[in-house]
């Protein structure tokens, strides 16, 4: 990484939806640095699912495109959230919208026809994301819905949830599939003592097996702190880092629908210079920001 070929994008001083505080971040964000997790919600298509915690919760294009300059952020990736159930019409406005500097998640049936996997793909679709949470899937189905994505070059990203034991139970399905596998929120590991927990073990497995990603994201779901910072995951983080650098990518979690409290909302700038000290060689972190996304999403 030449730092003088590195073209350095500063942030703004803005007053953003979802977010607390107005400063940008301390530190430069280099250019194509990629926010690897967002929601986008929007009025114009309504919920599948009312789930209590986002019932309320919008977050538009125009809104996030503020939080993008605040930060000083390239590109995007846009996970079609639990409460739009099957429905990817609101993911695929978005990514219409955003263009190139945009990909996304989506979330399909194991019979989703193959003409509208293709559609997905030629509209900025680059993978699944299945939830092990409440039975919706099972570790046996993972692999049907592998074969359906492999040929695409899709990946699942995989929510292992709260509910305990999750990544124990699914680490040999997840270890045999044939795609990639992309680990959201850190594994959901319980905070503060995530690096004793049976899960941690597991992931840390998964990563040393070469086909396994992790997102650098989610900080508050687990956190046991119920206000920002949540310093409490740095560990973990930090672990993650260093166990598989040229597999992590970072994301901001925007708008944080599992904070109900708006005073409580992560501030988007933190977040950004919180990944300095996850990682804190500037050569790993242009890795992490722009390096592993354009070989997880754009090629």
């Amino acid at each position: 990484m030449p730092n003088e070929a590195i073209k350095w994008i500063k942030g703004e001083t803005l007053a953003v939806p979802h977010s607390t505080g107005t400063a940008p971040p301390a530190n430069l964000a280099p250019a194509g640095a990629t926010d690897c997790h967002i929601h986008i919600f929007d009025r114009r298509f309504p919920r599948q699912v009312v789930l209590e915690h986002s019932a309320a919760e919008w977050g538009t294009v125009a809104e996030y495109r503020l939080f993008q300059r605040r930060v000083g952020l390239s590109r995007v990736v846009i996970v079609s959230p639990s409460s739009y159930g099957f429905d990817n019409r609101c993911l695929i406005d978005a990514l219409a919208a955003f263009g190139d500097s945009a990909r996304g998640i989506a979330v399909i049936k194991t019979d989703t026809p193959d003409v509208e996997l293709r559609q997905l793909h030629a509209q900025g679709v680059r993978g699944i994301r299945l939830y092990a949470e409440n039975g919706r899937v099972l570790p046996e189905a993972l692999a049907s819905y592998a074969k359906r994505i492999t040929d695409l070059g899709w990946h699942i990203q995989f929510v292992a949830g709260r509910e305990p034991g999750a990544l124990v139970r699914f680490e040999r399905a997840l270890a045999e599939l044939a795609c990639r596998v992309v680990i959201d929120h850190m594994g959901y590991l319980p905070q503060p003592d995530a690096l004793n927990d049976a899960g941690y073990t597991v992931l840390r497995r998964l990563l040393n097996g070469g086909n396994t990603w992790v997102k650098l994201s989610g900080v508050y779901l687990r956190s046991g702190q119920k206000r920002p910072p949540y310093d409490d995951c740095d560990a973990l983080a930090t672990a993650l880092a260093r166990a598989a650098p040229e597999r992590c990518v970072w994301g901001t979690d925007w708008p944080h629908t599992g904070v109900k409290d708006a005073a409580s909302k992560p501030d988007g700038a933190e977040l950004f210079d919180r990944l300095s000290r996850w990682v804190p060689d500037a050569a790993t972190r242009y890795k992490v920001l722009v390096t592993n996304p354009q070989a997880l999403y754009w090629v």
